[in-house]
């Protein structure tokens, strides 16, 4: 198989399951698909911009052998599915929690969650020395932002939405790890010198960030992220909601 491909395959794996499963009568996810796609596009209009200004500063870049030639604002066209494949599929993966969890997570459980995640981003920042290591700092202060946004609102889903992640940490790994290194079990499981690899779709410029590694995949990655995610349902719990009520009346 032509290697240019890798990228690709990655977004239609993790794209394809939730979509088609979308339209299972149980979820029945694909009622939400409007809220959806203006929860993505906010997203994406911070997303975006950031992903093409690391790439123009050299933070990372993407590995011609394993992408299709084409690049549109210095991203591979992959780059782009990419911002709709992985957010799909996370918020699916939310709402599938949201169905069948009939229960709400225990405040408990969202409490200590949040805080932990909060006390990570603090420590990673101030490791960062702040404007240092930009991809550490931008990360895990979007992720800090917007969780302790959500904790002071109180909003209802997040509890759901912290088991969600904690559910989708196993194919997270997985796909994030092959972008990060196609072979990414064969690196030690937590790596804590600037591991440099070279076959990878995504390369990081390891002068910007902790050089933590799980396998192939950058600690800064998990409140990536998980920020993206939180990024894109707020908007699409709005709408959800503006809408819900709407039909109900």
């Amino acid at each position: 198989m032509n290697s240019n491909y890798a990228y690709i395959l990655v977004d239609l794996f993790c794209l394809s399951g939730p979509f088609f499963l979308s339209f299972h009568k149980s979820v029945a996810f694909y009622k939400n698909f409007k809220a959806l796609i203006l929860g993505l596009l906010v997203m994406m209009l911070v997303y975006i911009p950031w992903d093409i200004l690391f790439t123009y500063w050299g933070i990372w870049n993407f590995n011609e052998n394993y992408t299709l030639s084409y690049r549109w604002m210095l991203l591979p066209i992959e780059e782009w599915l990419f911002f709709l494949a992985v957010p799909f599929a996370c918020v699916f993966t939310f709402e599938c929690v949201r169905y069948f969890k009939k229960s709400t997570p225990s405040q408990t459980f969202t409490r200590i969650a949040t805080t932990i995640i909060l006390a990570a981003c603090v420590i990673l920042m101030w490791t960062s020395g702040i404007f240092e290591l930009w991809y550490t700092f931008s990360a895990t202060a979007l992720c800090l932002l917007l969780l302790l946004f959500h904790a002071y609102k109180k909003s209802p889903f997040l509890g759901y939405l912290l088991f969600a992640w904690l559910i989708l940490l196993i194919p997270f790994f997985i796909s994030n790890g092959i972008l990060t290194g196609l072979h990414f079990y064969e690196y030690d499981l937590i790596n804590t010198s600037k591991v440099d690899i070279t076959e990878a779709i995504v390369r990081y410029n390891n002068q910007f960030n902790l050089g933590i590694r799980i396998w192939s995949v950058p600690i800064e990655d998990f409140f990536y992220g998980l920020a993206m995610v939180l990024l894109t349902v707020t908007p699409y719990e709005h709408f959800r909601l503006k809408w819900k009520s709407k039909t109900s009346l």
